[in-house]
């Protein structure tokens, strides 16, 4: 029976991103329009279509060698019923790599936005996660031509599978803009009038980059997109990509809500969620009770908990840090706890180059895993952090921990590293991203950007 023009379009819109390379799991649509589908998979155990309880259906478990599945989505429209038939290509599992497998660090990182090229990603690689080189002979290794045309606040997250890599991006260009101007309002242009967007590149080696495409991240009014992060989230099966922003009122142009950390989820990085809330701003030893600016998330998970270090209020709002507090439900941003503030555990900042780890001298935390054969005990789990010195120009400042709960720093678990401990070389690295790698990565990168 011939269907309808309408459900004929609608199934149009019915693909899978990627079907003759599936790598993870992968987004199986039950509306589209007003449609409902339901989806049928040839092989279950290879792609799943059922949900089991927060997990939807379309997880896909690789192989010891490639598979093809069928899937069959039954699209139904005002008593219409139409059935179509995708083949995708599922791929086998790559070699997992193990904990001592990881034996270098790859830095991506902008410089500034004092001239053109200073806004784009650019690298550098440590064999011991302290000392880093500039490669690509200084130059940037990926250079944006899509909205502001420019990249600040790179993360580069290895695939919940270990074989793809995603590289997302504010796409912000002060420099384009003509520099931090504050509009009537007192605020910062760029946070109020910024891009929605992100900017997202994809790679199967760390040397071969797909991109650059803008994702639509940001909430509804919001100033901006700043600071993503991706992390994976066990508990849904798809990536969660953080950022922070603000809520602005279209009549005043005046922040509705003081910054915050909003999310976006996906499986396959073409389909996005609604955006929903990440982590909500604090309002703690404010007198008033007045809720704090909130920037610069990093979360990473040890064992069955998710850790976040965020700049918590603006560069002049008191009581504001690098704050770091945890959770066990990624996706509520109610159930965040404080574990410390890193000025809270007066540490040693006799070689520093700031007198104080607050918000008014640091941004841009970022967390690291240090290698196997780079800690001091192999057996702990030795978590790197490193913060940018913004307000005295110097880069970034590494501190390392054993222990991240060590909130008062009485098992001494917590180190600020003097400056003859560590080398960021030349280029200045602003806000950036510190990756483990293999030494078949390491090799590669080599080849590719060591000029």
């Amino acid at each position: 029976m011939e269907v309808s023009a309408k459900l004929k379009e609608i199934m149009k819109e019915i693909v899978i991103p990627g079907a003759d390379a599936i790598r993870g799991n992968i987004t199986l649509p039950l509306k589209i329009k007003d449609a409902t589908v339901s989806w049928k998979s040839s092989a279950p155990d290879v792609i799943t279509d059922r949900a089991v309880g927060r997990i939807a259906a379309g997880v896909v478990t690789r192989g010891s060698f490639d598979r093809d599945v069928l899937l069959t989505a039954t699209v139904s429209l005002d008593g219409e019923t139409a059935v179509k038939d995708i083949i995708v290509h599922v791929l086998k599992s790559p070699t997992k790599i193990k904990d001592e497998d990881y034996t270098a660090y790859l830095f991506g990182h902008f410089i500034g936005e004092e001239g053109e090229d200073g806004e784009q990603i650019y690298f550098a690689v440590s064999e011991e996660g302290l000392n880093f080189k500039d490669m690509n002979g200084g130059q940037p290794v990926l250079t944006s031509s899509v909205g502001e045309k420019g990249m600040r606040d790179p993360f580069i997250y290895r695939s919940h599978e270990g074989d793809r890599f995603f590289l997302v991006a504010t796409d912000l260009s002060i420099y384009h803009r003509g520099g931090w101007i504050k509009n009537e309002q007192g605020y910062f242009d760029a946070s109020t009038t910024g891009s929605s967007y992100l900017v997202l590149w994809e790679s199967d080696d760390l040397v071969n980059w797909r991109g650059p495409e803008l994702i639509k991240a940001a909430p509804e009014n919001a100033g901006m997109a700043w600071a993503p992060e991706i992390i994976y989230c066990d508990e849904t099966g798809e990536y969660i990509i953080f950022f922070a922003s603000s809520i602005m009122d279209p009549e005043t142009r005046m922040k509705a809500k003081p910054n915050a950390i909003y999310y976006v989820a996906t499986r396959d990085f073409v389909n996005f969620s609604e955006t929903k809330l990440f982590i909500d701003c604090q309002c703690d030893g404010e007198k008033n009770g007045k809720e704090r600016e909130i920037i610069d998330t990093t979360v990473i998970k040890i064992g069955d908990t998710y850790y976040s270090a965020s700049k918590d209020g603006d560069n002049d709002e008191q009581n504001g840090g690098i704050r770091i507090m945890k959770t066990k439900d990624l996706l509520n941003p109610y159930s965040w706890e404080k574990v410390l503030d890193l000025d809270e555990l007066h540490l040693d900042l006799t070689d520093a180059g700031v007198d104080v780890l607050d918000n008014s001298q640091l941004e841009g935390p970022e967390f690291f895993r240090y290698n196997k054969a780079d800690r001091k005990d192999p057996s702990a789990k030795e978590i790197g952090i490193i913060a940018d010195r913004y307000a005295t120009g110097q880069g970034y400042l590494p501190l390392s921990t054993s222990d991240i709960e060590d909130w008062d720093n009485r098992k001494g678990s917590w180190k600020v590293l003097s400056g003859s401990e560590y080398s960021f070389d030349k280029l200045k690295k602003r806000h950036g991203t510190i990756l483990r790698i293999t030494e078949k990565e390491r090799a590669r990168l080599k080849k590719a950007f060591m000029k």
